[in-house]
């Protein structure tokens, strides 16, 4: 609030008097100058934000920052790492990759390489590692992978290898930036242009060095001119700023119409005591050190406050009341000062700023309808995010706003699934049935689970990711028994296999089933779309009728199977292409937390903590509940066809969305 209202008092000042000279004393943290430097300009022009890098700025912070976190220099660091071998996590990498400080290849066609490369998961990876998988890109990106790939080979070979004078380092670093397109076009505004001079400063600074360094290798050039970087304080020259922000409570030396000095809360001024540890404290106190004794210190904060006063007309002194969760007292030297009574109005700056009227809506909830000839895409993942927001179906399936895939140390959850997924195929194409299961000892159940997580790791986690189970190996195929897996792959075989036992246990109780299909293709047509999909399990009870069972390697959600809107619309699809002689389905838990099947049947018991479906009075409850579910799917179906992208999503449904932004829901305190 306190930064708000120097902000507010800033754009007064300047709204009166267009040419007045303003002073901001800021002690403290360099983040809260940032952000009231922000504050300011959104004050004085909101139209700024839009105006890009290269408008003006009536603001300025005075000293700076290390010169080696500055964007455009840390992209150059990075890039000299990377062409001089160094490894780095796949994140930084990924920044580095999407950075906008390239030349060539344009920032999109860059993005697209890096999700490809988030498809072969790497935790670390070095440059090699990198132009190696340009070569395994799809043929549209083939000629961009051509394209980065000689640019970086290029600038890795400019840079060369073995040890040199600095001055020659120098020189090789400038140019293998310049053959790896580095700084691209933003180095062109004024901003940009003295960044890039006072790197090649720094450069010159590093060559200087040669008469008392000597040879250099690579690495220890590197070191050197990123220690260079990080010492050097740097801040862009401001044109003729109207507001000065300054982090030292010292004398302003030249006259302003307005000084404002904040944070003079009773902690920090006068401030504390900080004699130099290593000279003696008496010398300190007889030669006047100001931050040798309390007394130095009120001294240093009076004759502050006196130059304060000599160097403006308007002098304004606050202290804030809080600081997080501690209250905080004015400084007892402003007791003298008369207070200012705070104005009764919103202390949100944008809000004072907001003219009504001025705004437009326009609402658009329909996007292009979907060709009805063509199936709808991702099966009955299209059923899903419909149900779960419009928009999000819309965005994800029709814009291409999928979520981008995060490389993690491990097993990623996907690929974990997907290896429970395939266990789990082959433990049931071997078993067939519940009396193959029950005949077989506890010592043979865990040697054929073994033998099914196995396979399963051929065909999952020792692949690149390709999709969810969308690579099949055939059955009976060879496996590599002679290459040991690394210990990540033995843990996770471990794990599922511990799984897969648990669900066995817990099926050996159910009554007697046979396994119809697994990972079976089933096609629905309806409402004039075509549905392609895959369920994960068929059984065929004893008793008749048919279960249709759905892992889920996740946390489990408490399912609703009555609402509008239910929690598993994919299983109401399965039940609607397989038909009526479905009498239960259900999802299946195999988590570390628990194994549990959720789900709803026609008569209770058929499943194990499966219910039967509540009896509402009609003759058959079953077959109403399953007309429900029909016309549940149809209005989703429909939905989708027609474009339907309304910002309507299910409760929970964003708390882990990649869209929010994008639907702006948070804007309107909805999401």
């Amino acid at each position: 609030e306190e930064l708000e209202r120097i902000a507010g008092w800033c754009r007064e000042r300047l709204l009166a008097r267009a040419d007045a000279r303003l002073l901001v004393v800021l002690p403290g943290a360099a983040g809260a100058r940032e952000r009231l430097a922000a504050l300011i300009r959104q004050a004085l022009d909101p139209a700024s934000a839009l105006a890009g890098s290269g408008a003006p700025s009536r603001v300025a912070i005075e000293g700076g920052q290390p010169l080696a976190q500055r964007p455009m220099i840390a992209q150059a660091l990075a890039t000299l790492a990377h062409l001089a071998g160094a490894e780095s996590d796949f994140e930084a990498f990924s920044r580095w990759l999407r950075a906008p400080y390239w030349g060539r290849p344009a920032a999109p066609l860059r993005a697209r390489l890096d999700v490809r490369l988030r498809e072969r998961p790497m935790a670390r990876l070095r440059l090699r590692d990198f132009l190696g998988a340009l070569g395994l890109v799809p043929a549209d990106l083939q000629p961009t992978a051509r394209e980065l790939n000689a640019q970086l080979t290029g600038a890795a070979a400019t840079l060369g290898e073995g040890s040199a004078s600095p001055r020659l380092w120098s020189e090789r670093f400038a140019a293998a930036l310049s053959a790896a397109g580095w700084p691209g076009p933003l180095a062109a505004d004024g901003v940009g242009q003295q960044t890039r001079l006072r790197w090649h400063e720094l450069l010159d600074e590093l060559g200087g060095l040669t008469a008392s360094v000597g040879s250099l290798a690579c690495d220890e050039a590197l070191r050197l001119v990123h220690e260079l970087a990080s010492r050097t304080p740097y801040r862009p020259a401001d044109e003729d700023p109207s507001v000065t922000v300054s982090p030292v409570p010292s004398d302003p030396v030249v006259r302003y119409d307005g000084i404002w000095v904040a944070g003079l809360h009773a902690e920090a001024f006068p401030q504390p005591p900080q004699p130099d540890p290593f000279l003696p404290l008496g010398a300190q106190v007889a030669s006047g050190v100001p931050s040798a004794s309390a007394t130095h210190r009120l001294a240093q904060a009076r004759a502050q406050l006196a130059a304060w006063r000599r160097s403006a007309d308007e002098l304004i002194l606050s202290a804030p009341a809080h600081a997080e969760d501690l209250e905080l007292l004015p400084s007892p030297l402003l007791a003298g000062t008369a207070p200012e009574p705070l104005p009764r109005r919103s202390a949100w700056l944008p809000a004072r700023l907001h003219r009504e009227g001025l705004t437009e809506s326009l609402v658009d909830a329909t996007g292009r309808p979907w060709t009805a000839a063509l199936p709808l895409p991702r099966g009955t993942r299209s059923l899903d995010l419909q149900n779960q927001c419009p928009f999000r179906a819309y965005a994800e399936l029709r814009l291409g706003c999928t979520r981008r895939e995060r490389i993690e140390p491990g097993i990623a959850p996907n690929r974990r699934g997907e290896l429970l997924h395939a266990a789990l195929e082959s433990l049931w194409e071997r078993l067939g049935d519940s009396r193959s299961l029950a005949g077989l000892s506890d010592a043979a159940l865990d040697a054929l689970i073994a033998r099914s997580v196995e396979e399963a790791v051929q065909g999952t986690l020792a692949r690149p990711l390709r999709g969810r189970r969308t690579q099949r190996r055939p059955r009976g195929s060879q496996l590599d028994l002679f290459a040991r897996p690394p210990p990540i792959l033995e843990r996770e075989c471990r794990r599922a296999a511990r799984l897969i036992r648990r669900l066995c246990d817990t099926e050996r109780a159910r009554p007697p089933f046979r396994v119809e299909a697994t990972e079976g293709d089933v096609r629905l047509t309806l409402a004039g779309a075509t549905l392609h999909m895959r369920i994960d399990r068929v059984d065929a009870l004893e008793g008749g009728g048919r279960a249709i069972l759905d892992y889920k390697t996740g946390k489990r959600v408490s399912a609703d199977w009555y609402g509008e809107r239910p929690t598993h619309p994919q299983l109401l699809a399965y039940a609607e292409a397989l038909g009526r002689d479905v009498v239960a389905l259900a999802t299946v838990t195999v988590s570390a937390r628990e194994v549990r099947f959720e789900g709803l049947a026609r008569a209770p018991e058929l499943l194990p903590q499966v219910r039967a479906v509540s009896a509402t009075g009609a003759p058959d409850a079953w077959a109403e509940r399953q007309h429900a579910w029909r016309a549940v799917v149809t209005r989703l179906i429909r939905a989708f066809l027609a474009g339907d992208a309304a910002v309507d999503p299910r409760p929970g449904a964003c708390d882990y969305c990649h869209v929010r932004d994008v639907c702006r829901i948070l804007e309107t305190g909805d999401g």
